[in-house]
């Protein structure tokens, strides 16, 4: 056995990617998933497929090839805005884009005819959030009356926008509405509806899940809610229950110690340059493993599925769990078991220090 390991449930999977997909096209609202948090990784690339997603996107270009590898018939979609030296190979592998500036759609277009392509665009506008969008009005109406008129290698899909992801904006129907109106602004001003509005990410799924989604919204973009139960605590949703979590962290521990909880000396900064606070209760017994940020991001982002085990720190080799409340006696070798967030989930897929297992 090598650990740390990381076990993901194909049934399970497809099961949530499923209900997903269902919850969305009941409100006939196209569901496309996301693989970038997943390292786009082979089996769950399929899973998705089994589970009846059409459409497949990734912010990384060599994710999308290995899509349209395993089976060319689903449509690709690169989710961060093209830079301009990968334009060549991103029309020869994504079949829809997001896009926000003229410069590079231009190239686009130029790029397509060469590979004798119609390339799909959506035109990224901003709702509050501060990523990346047009701001303003008079600009995103140019920029698509710019594309159906001269950039005759552009297929106008629709507009779309971002929101959670820097700015911590909530989507709201107040948002998506502002969403849709400029939606409307944009079908007005090219002379025919816009097949897409693509209303945000796996943040926005709780508005379908809760049927307070303004009609209007035809896409959503979702990644973390086809893999994580708990979206944060301000949306007040759970996608599906802890025990149908299909993504599984297993690490080994390496010390047993009865330690005291505070530091002993002068308090500087930790291995990644964070100035921390401590909470002195006495002496803890400690469980250390082998498995730290190198592999994971942010240790205390796991949820331990012992509910009396606390992780309470860690560094770049290494996690550290106050196990004194937990009613199991653990001892050296022994084998802790972790669903995860978003963070870890995107590192844990990608690092090669950690074995993957399906089940």
């Amino acid at each position: 056995m090598s650990y740390p390991k990381f076990i993901i449930d194909k049934k399970k999977l497809k099961n949530n990617a499923m209900n997903a997909l269902k919850m969305c096209n009941n409100l006939g609202i196209e569901a496309v998933g996301v693989v970038k948090a997943v390292n786009g990784l082979d089996k769950v690339i399929e899973i998705l497929i089994e589970a009846g997603f059409k459409t497949l996107a990734s912010s990384r270009l060599s994710q999308l090839k290995k899509i349209k590898e395993i089976n060319p018939n689903i449509l690709t979609y690169d989710l961060r805005i093209p830079m301009l030296s990968e334009v060549d190979e991103l029309v020869s592998c994504a079949d829809i884009s997001l896009n926000s500036s003229l410069e590079v759609l231009k190239e686009l277009n130029r790029v397509a005819s060469e590979q004798n392509k119609v390339h799909g665009v959506i035109i990224m506008t901003e709702c509050g959030d501060l990523r990346e969008g047009i701001f303003d009005e008079e600009e995103l109406l140019n920029t698509v009356c710019t594309i159906e008129k001269e950039l005759k290698n552009l297929h106008l899909l629709g507009i779309g926008t971002n929101l959670g992801c820097y700015g911590s904006i909530m989507p709201t129907p107040e948002k998506m509405m502002e969403l849709i109106s400029k939606a409307d602004k944009v079908s007005e001003a090219i002379g025919r509806r816009i097949e897409v509005v693509s209303g945000g990410a796996s943040t926005s799924l709780p508005l379908v899940a809760k049927e307070t989604m303004p009609k209007g919204i035809t896409q959503l973009r979702i990644g973390d809610a086809l893999y994580i139960s708990d979206l944060d605590d301000c949306f007040d949703y759970k996608v599906f229950s802890d025990d149908d979590e299909a993504f599984t962290l297993q690490a080994e521990i390496i010390e047993l110690k009865d330690k005291p909880s505070h530091p002993i000396g002068t308090i500087a900064v930790d291995a990644f340059g964070n100035k921390k606070e401590y909470e002195d209760k006495g002496i803890r017994r400690r469980a250390l493993l082998a498995v730290g940020r190198q592999d994971l991001g942010d240790c205390l982002h796991l949820r331990p599925l012992d509910p009396n085990v606390e992780v309470i720190g860690g560094s770049s080799d290494h996690t550290i769990l106050d196990i004194t409340e937990s009613e199991h006696c653990y001892k050296i070798g022994d084998i802790v078991s972790f669903h995860v967030m978003y963070e870890n989930l995107l590192m844990l897929s990608q690092s090669e220090y950690v074995e993957k297992e399906y089940i």
